[in-house]
């Protein structure tokens, strides 16, 4: 893997480039328009529907599909989700929300069709931006995105006669309670992304989820090993952009990090939809510092390969001027805390890395 300290980082003199990312504001412009013309009631009735279903979104999200049954029955109930949205930010109407949520459901039919987890990391990044989105559109309108009971209709028509005898629209009503805004460790990792994407010259998207879960005593320890993972990632796991358009990939990574505790364990999931690890080149790695002989079972079994990356020196890349020691400081962050750590990769499509940690308490 490659050396922490490779990375080339531009003096301070120097021009930095304007890193602008047009799509986004593209799909931001248009969000602003939609929002102008939707009806206040409109709108109130779409965000409180979108907030139970983004909840139940979340709620599946956090659930694990050990067995291919499991893991098809939560495809199909996210792409219900999803396509119920779309459907209801269409009737808001929503036209750019409804083409997100339109987009995730035909990817997560896509993933569908997929060995476990593969083909699903496509859909996860749309599903956070469909989140983003929604949190955007609370902080414009003061409309609140925690779910909340469904009122009877009665109340219903009530709350809608009394809207329009007096005027007062949901939008100014006192009490909205904002979105909850990004954690700080969570803003700490997409400023990251977007840094060493930028140095890299890639495009990477970046989905976090359950990363508000995360206690404070744990705070510097998963920022610490993130920051390694995502850096392995950028430089070595994710393809230039060129090189995925060549593969039929899409030219923008995707990365995704999930956290959650569960039964005195905190996990932290990591994956890629890059080039996967490459067995052959860290296996020879191996070979040249010493850490296995050419006949070494290791090297009758490539599969086996991925428990060097955690060994010092042990770097893929074409400079073998650096340290290697990133997926180190990993190792030694985990064993540190009494963690374990598996990983799991297929070439030219993913690399998971899921780590263990024991935790005793309940979430901050």
């Amino acid at each position: 893997m490659q050396p922490e300290n490779s990375m080339q980082v531009a003096a301070a003199d120097e021009p930095q480039p304007l890193n602008i990312d047009l799509d986004r504001l593209r799909a931001e412009r248009d969000l602003l328009r939609d929002l102008v013309a939707v009806p206040p009631a409109q709108l109130m009735h779409f965000m409180a529907e979108a907030a139970r279903d983004a909840a139940r979104l979340r709620t599946l999200l956090g659930r694990r599909a050990r067995e291919p049954v499991e893991y098809l029955r939560k495809v199909a109930q996210l792409r219900r989700l999803c396509t119920r949205l779309g459907a209801l930010a269409g009737k808001a109407p929503l036209p750019s929300v409804a083409r997100l949520y339109e987009q995730t459901a035909a990817a997560l039919a896509t993933a569908g069709t997929q060995a476990m987890g593969d083909g699903l990391l496509p859909a996860l990044a749309m599903i956070e931006e469909g989140f983003l989105t929604l949190s955007m559109i609370s902080e414009r309108s003061g409309i609140s995105l925690t779910p909340r009971a469904r009122p009877k209709r009665a109340a219903q028509l009530r709350a809608k006669q009394a809207a329009t005898t007096t005027g007062i629209t949901p939008l100014t009503a006192a009490g909205a309670a904002p979105a909850a805004p990004p954690s700080r460790l969570e803003q700490a990792l997409q400023q990251l992304c977007e840094r060493l994407a930028a140095q890299q010259g890639k495009r990477v998207e970046l989905a976090l989820m359950g990363l508000a879960e995360v206690p404070e005593s744990l705070y510097s320890s998963v920022y610490d090993i993130l920051a390694q993972l995502l850096r392995n990632a950028i430089e070595h796991g994710i393809e230039p952009p060129a090189q995925r358009s060549a593969a039929g990939k899409n030219t923008c990574g995707t990365l995704l990090v999930q956290f959650s505790i569960r039964a005195g364990q905190a996990e932290v999931v990591f994956q890629d939809d890059g080039q996967g690890l490459q067995a052959s080149l860290i296996l020879q790695a191996g070979i040249e510092r010493g850490l296995i002989d050419n006949d070494s079972l290791l090297t009758h079994d490539p599969r086996q390969a991925s428990s060097l990356i955690f060994f010092p020196g042990i770097s893929t890349a074409a400079d073998k001027n650096g340290r290697g020691s990133g997926m180190g400081i990993v190792r030694d962050h985990v064993k540190r805390m009494g963690g374990r750590i598996q990983v799991a990769t297929k070439r030219a499509q993913f690399t998971r890395i899921r780590i263990r940690l024991p935790y005793q308490g309940t979430p901050e």
